[in-house]
């Protein structure tokens, strides 16, 4: 017997060992997946004793290199989906920042083998808007504060009826400067860092999900959702373009067979789609 043939077949042995030790990984992770799921859903004042379960379910997967299997795409997006769900569980507070940006990694490494794939693109899209959700609650609280006789909400309400009105009426103040200087500052510039890259993964996953004749109302409800919040942090006259954007694509998710609007976009679509043509 040669030395070579020796050689080869202990290769192939450990090649078989490590096939195996990976099948195993993935095992594991599924099934701490499937807890997070369930605490999630039932117990998630718990929620932070399985962070380590999240951040060893993230080695493990890095380790066996996951995601470099092309052939496993279905697995790969539940498992991220489930961490990314465990890491925005309460987003107005704030994400699990480092199990959210591995999730923002880890769809990446997807879009690299699948780069038009809806669930990937939306999965991304979901990532940034959920991580802006925190900024956005504390630019909320500091013109709640501001306000003295209503909250942010209803103010901001007022300010875009009166801003969609004035598209309509006039064009004569399209190159004036921002009337809220608030916009111009640390937490609105944050927030539109986090908002702009949510509208665009979400243009993407609706133009391939187009392409396929599979574009759902969640994801266009979800594309409209982005496209309000980045106008409520940018200033005129470019707030108006995605106040318009939001509008056609709630219009779009409200014609969507088997799809009802959320109670809050049906009101926005009653409330500001007379402004659109």
């Amino acid at each position: 017997m040669s030395r070579h043939s020796g050689s080869s077949r202990q290769r192939t042995h450990q090649s078989k060992q490590t096939n195996g030790n990976s099948e195993d990984v993935v095992a594991q992770v599924k099934s701490v997946i499937t807890s997070l799921d369930d605490v999630l859903a039932t117990r998630p004042h718990e929620w932070e004793t399985y962070v380590p379960s999240a951040r060893s379910a993230m080695t493990g997967l890095d380790r066996i290199h996951f995601f470099r299997d092309p052939q496993r795409l279905a697995e790969q997006i539940w498992i991220v989906q489930g961490l990314q769900d465990f890491a925005y569980h309460d987003a107005d507070s704030g994400a699990i920042r480092d199990v959210a940006e591995w999730c923002q990694a880890a769809w990446l490494r997807i879009l690299r083998n699948y780069p038009e794939n809806v669930e990937a693109l939306t999965g991304l899209a979901s990532n940034w808007l959920q991580r802006a959700q925190a900024t956005l609650a504390r630019i909320h609280q500091e013109e709640g504060t501001d306000s003295s006789s209503q909250g942010s909400s209803s103010a901001g309400n007022s300010d875009r009826d009166e801003q969609m009105s004035e598209q309509v009426d006039s064009d004569d103040d399209i190159g004036s400067p921002p009337r809220d200087p608030r916009r111009q500052g640390p937490l609105y510039v944050e927030a539109r860092g986090y908002l702009q890259p949510a509208v665009d993964f979400y243009t993407r996953a609706i133009r391939s999900a187009d392409t396929l004749g599979s574009t759902s109302g969640s994801l266009l409800s979800s594309a409209a959702e982005s496209q309000m919040s980045l106008g409520n942090v940018t200033g005129p006259p470019g707030d108006e373009r995605h106040f318009t954007q939001a509008v056609r694509l709630l219009r779009r998710a409200e014609a969507t067979s088997g799809y009802r609007l959320s109670v809050y976009m049906q009101q926005y679509l009653n409330d500001y789609g007379r402004y659109v043509s």
